[in-house]
């Protein structure tokens, strides 16, 4: 039986993409939805495997307190579109973005709405604390995990989102206005980052110091350090062509925003400079890199001495660096 709902608090809509879970890992995290202190919640879920529904026996079990709906994917596409699809349904006045594998603290809706008071706050995330695929503890942060995460509370934070993302999806909640402008959906970028970016520059984002998800770490998750470079040639790749074709695209759909329009034309200069300086080494592209290595210090110091060095000891590099010690 659905529990009674709080309708002087405003609906939050929780949105949910699946493909194919693990189930109990599912059915945890459809427990700790269940079980949220905040009491005014609805429930999309977006099943994007066709070939191998989830069933919805899980929901019925386990959702009991609100109302939940499913959307079946026709094809296979992506948790981006997947979350676009959510997004362009749900019915709260206030977006959570939901993995079906973490488990969700219950005060987590209760504690990420307070900071919503401020009505120049578009989006609220918080920290995680990690877990792996037994339920234990790895880390009491994900910036243990990934040391380049800087968590950032104000405004004019686009900037800063633009290379390294400090907002995980499972662990925000977002107005409807500001989700529903960013459809459609960058497909240069992960969802979280795109829609961080929209709400930053449509006013100001408020960090919790505390972790209201267990974000489970495990072999396949989507995202992390250098996720698809083993070598030299996949670097360039993944952390030069993409990146220009992302920063292409930004320039494309931001450049009507002066807050955002220099640092896209700074970080393409950047981008072409390193692409230049990596297929011929030269002074001048050089210096470029140097003078806007605030984007990622990292990179030049290691695509400094990238061309030069064998592919073994840059292999060794790039391992260094998954672990987060560079």
């Amino acid at each position: 039986m659905t529990r009674c709902m709080e309708v002087d608090k405003p609906l939050v809509s929780i949105l949910l993409a699946v493909y194919k879970p693990n189930e109990n890992w599912f059915i945890e995290q459809l427990i700790s939805l269940n079980k949220q202190t905040y009491n005014n919640l609805e429930l999309f879920v977006y099943d994007d495997c066709p070939d191998f529904p989830t069933s919805e026996d899980f929901l019925k079990k386990c959702i009991t307190n609100f109302n939940y709906t499913v959307i079946r994917g026709k094809t296979n596409e992506g948790s981006n579109k997947a979350f676009e699809e959510l997004t362009k349904i749900g019915n709260g006045e206030f977006f959570a973005y939901c993995d079906q594998d973490d488990i969700w603290e219950v005060n987590k809706i209760d504690i990420m709405m307070e900071k919503f008071i401020d009505e120049d706050v578009t989006l609220v995330c918080s920290d995680l604390l990690i877990i792996d695929e037994s339920d234990k503890k790895i880390a009491d942060s994900i910036t243990e995990i990934r040391k380049r995460i800087v968590y950032k509370s104000g405004y004019n934070l686009a900037k800063e989102l633009l290379m390294t993302n400090f907002v995980t999806g499972c662990a925000m909640i977002v107005r409807k206005d500001m989700a529903k402008k960013a459809i459609p959906f960058e497909k240069t970028l992960i969802h979280d980052q795109w829609i961080a970016i929209i709400a930053a520059l449509n006013g100001k984002i408020e960090f919790i110091n505390k972790p209201l998800v267990r974000y489970r770490q495990h072999s396949y998750n989507q995202t992390g350090i250098l996720k698809d470079v083993f070598d030299r040639k996949t670097y360039y790749i993944k952390r030069i062509e993409d990146f220009i074709c992302r920063y292409t695209s930004l320039e494309k759909r931001l450049s009507y925003d002066q807050q955002i329009r220099e640092p896209i034309n700074n970080c393409l200069l950047w981008l072409n400079a390193r692409k230049n300086y990596f297929l011929k080494p030269n002074i001048n592209d050089l210096k470029i890199m140097i003078k806007y290595s605030d984007f990622h210090k990292v990179s030049i110091l290691i695509e400094f001495i990238l061309p030069f060095i064998p592919e073994s000891i840059f292999k060794f590099i790039i391992k260094l660096a998954k672990k987060g010690i560079l």
